[in-house]
């Protein structure tokens, strides 16, 4: 009985980690003036950030690594102005 339950538990995982948010539909869903947080929805928290600022002027770049995917999306004071998509190599 237990290790049904163990082997149960190793297939969710798996399962659930081979489902990656970084798609070309998602990208699709990103939209210029979003925020941080409405990205962070749609593609889960970011595997790579980056940036910086002059006084009030904030510029900050995220990257999210899929399976098939690599999506950046850059951040103008916390708003999206750049989003870009491309395919990984194999």
């Amino acid at each position: 009985m237990n290790r049904t339950r163990i082997a149960l538990a190793a297939l969710t995982l798996l399962l659930v980690s081979a489902c990656s948010k970084v798609t070309p539909d998602n990208y699709e869903k990103l939209e210029s003036g979003m925020t941080q947080d409405e990205v962070h929805q749609i593609l889960g928290k970011p595997d790579d950030v980056s940036g910086g600022g002059i006084g009030k002027l904030t510029v900050s770049t995220e990257t999210w690594n899929g399976p098939k995917h690599t999506i950046t999306a850059t951040f103008t004071g916390e708003k999206l102005s750049i989003k870009h998509i491309e395919p990984r190599e194999k």
